[in-house]
C-alpha cells in the first residue's frame, strides 16, 4: 500500500499483523487497539443501535479503521452469544456490552437440562455475529479493490469464563474451591459450543481469534487452582482452535497475572494481549518459556500502561486503561516507544495496544498518538 505522507510503499495491515504474529519483522510494529468504542463514538453511535442494526456496526468498523489507520477490525467481540443460546439471560444496556441478567445454571440438575449441541448458524443471536463478520469481509474486499487489506478479529471464550457466565461469577469461584470436579465437568461441556462458534466465525471470514479469561487472575483464584483446573482447559481450547481453523490466536489474561505468567505462556497462543502488568517481567517469563520449548509465543499485543510504577511494584491497583484514556499524546508516545524497545529487544514482536479494552471516552488524538508512535519508533530499520 502507498502511504501518502512519507511517499513510500508500506505493508498492508493484514501483512503487518500476520508477520508480527508469525514472528517476522513487519515494516513497522502493528497497532491493534481492540476498537469497539472508538469507531462507534467517531460516528456518534451507541452499542445498542449497532446491535439492533448490524450494518451500522460494520460501517463504524470500516470508517474507524480508515480514519485512525490501526491495523485490525473486530466483530461484536462481546460476551454472550453462546452463553445466551445455552440459556443464560442477558441484558442489553444502551451503551455497553451485554451483561448476565440471569445465569442458566443454579443446580447440577440445571446442567443436565441444557442442550449443549447448539448450532451457531441458526441458534439465538449467534447468526447476527456471523453476519457482521461476513459483511466486514465484503466491505473490506470492496474497499480494497478486490483484495482484503485489513484483518478481522473475532472472539472465542475460554471454558472458565463461559462457565462463569452460565453460573454467575461468584458461584463459579465457589465451586472452583469447594467442588472442583463439578467445575471440571462444566468446563468440558462448555468447550465444544464455543469451539463450534469459533469455527463458524472463521468460516464466515474471521482471520484472527482472541481468547480471554477474566476469571483466573490472581485477583480471582490461586495459582494452584489455575494450574490444576482452568489453565489446562485454556490450553485445550486454544489447541483445538488451531487444529480446527489454523488461524493465529491471541490470548488475553485479563487482570493481575504476575504470579502465573509462566503458565500463561504455556497456553500455546501465538501472541498475548497483556493487561496492566509489568512489561519487562512479561517479556522475561514468555521468553523463558519459549526457550524451554514450553511455549510458542511470537508477539505481545499491548501494553500501554505497562511501564508505570503501578505495574512495577505489582501492588498498586492499575485503573482500567487509564494511560490511553487520560494520558497526554506526548506521554502515550513515550510509553509506546518504551514498550516497542522492551518487546522488540527481546526478539518478540510488538503489537501496540491498550492494557485492556480501549475504553469509552478515549480522546481521538490519543489513538492518533499510538499510530504516530508506531510509525516513528517502530519502523523495521530502527529495530
Amino acid at each position: 500500500m502507498f502511504y501518502l505522507y512519507n511517499q513510500v510503499a508500506e505493508m498492508t495491515p493484514m501483512e503487518r499483523m500476520m508477520a508480527a504474529l508469525g514472528g517476522a519483522k513487519p515494516d513497522r510494529v502493528p497497532v491493534h487497539i481492540y476498537p469497539r468504542w472508538v469507531p462507534l463514538e467517531y460516528l456518534r453511535l451507541n452499542f445498542l443501535q449497532t446491535w439492533e442494526t448490524p450494518d451500522l456496526y460494520v460501517k463504524a468498523q470500516i470508517v474507524g479503521q480508515e480514519r485512525f489507520q490501526y491495523d485490525c477490525v473486530i466483530d461484536y467481540d462481546m460476551m454472550g452469544p453462546v452463553e445466551e443460546a445455552l440459556g443464560t439471560v442477558l441484558k442489553y444496556p444502551e451503551n455497553d456490552v451485554p451483561m448476565v441478567k440471569e445465569p442458566a445454571i443454579k443446580t447440577k440438575e440445571d446442567m443436565k437440562k441444557i442442550n449443549w449441541k447448539i448450532d451457531p448458524r441458526k441458534d439465538g443471536n449467534m447468526p447476527k455475529v456471523l453476519y457482521v463478520i461476513r459483511r466486514l469481509k465484503e466491505e473490506l474486499i470492496k474497499r480494497g479493490g478486490g483484495k482484503q487489506h485489513v484483518p478481522i478479529m473475532t472472539w472465542g471464550s475460554c471454558p472458565s469464563r463461559t462457565v462463569g457466565c452460565l453460573l454467575g461469577f461468584q458461584k463459579w469461584f465457589t465451586i472452583v474451591v469447594r467442588d472442583p470436579d463439578w467445575a471440571q465437568e462444566l468446563m468440558e461441556l462448555a468447550l465444544d459450543p464455543w469451539l463450534e462458534m469459533v469455527k463458524a466465525e472463521v468460516e464466515a471470514g474471521a482471520d484472527l481469534v482472541w481468547v480471554n479469561d477474566p476469571v483466573s487472575s490472581g485477583d480471582c483464584i490461586s495459582r494452584e487452582a489455575y494450574e490444576r483446573l482452568t489453565q489446562p482447559m485454556e490450553r485445550k481450547f486454544i489447541e483445538a482452535i488451531r487444529r480446527e481453523t489454523g488461524v493465529p490466536i491471541i490470548f488475553h489474561p485479563c487482570g493481575n497475572w504476575h504470579d502465573r505468567l509462566d503458565l500463561i505462556a504455556q497456553n500455546q497462543a501465538d501472541g498475548y494481549f497483556l493487561g496492566p502488568m509489568d512489561i519487562r517481567l512479561c517479556v522475561e517469563k514468555i521468553t523463558e518459556e519459549n526457550k524451554a520449548g514450553r511455549a510458542r509465543a511470537k508477539a505481545i499485543n499491548g501494553n500501554i500502561g505497562a511501564t508505570s510504577p503501578c505495574t512495577a511494584d505489582k501492588k498498586i491497583p492499575v485503573p482500567y486503561a487509564t494511560t490511553l484514556a487520560s494520558g497526554t499524546p506526548d506521554a502515550i508516545e513515550a510509553e509506546c516507544k518504551e514498550i516497542i524497545q522492551v518487546v522488540e529487544g527481546s526478539g518478540l514482536r510488538s503489537i501496540l495496544g491498550p492494557n485492556c479494552w480501549t475504553p469509552q471516552g478515549t480522546p481521538f488524538v490519543n489513538i492518533d498518538a499510538v499510530v504516530y508512535a508506531a510509525r516513528k519508533h517502530g519502523r523495521l530499520e530502527n529495530l
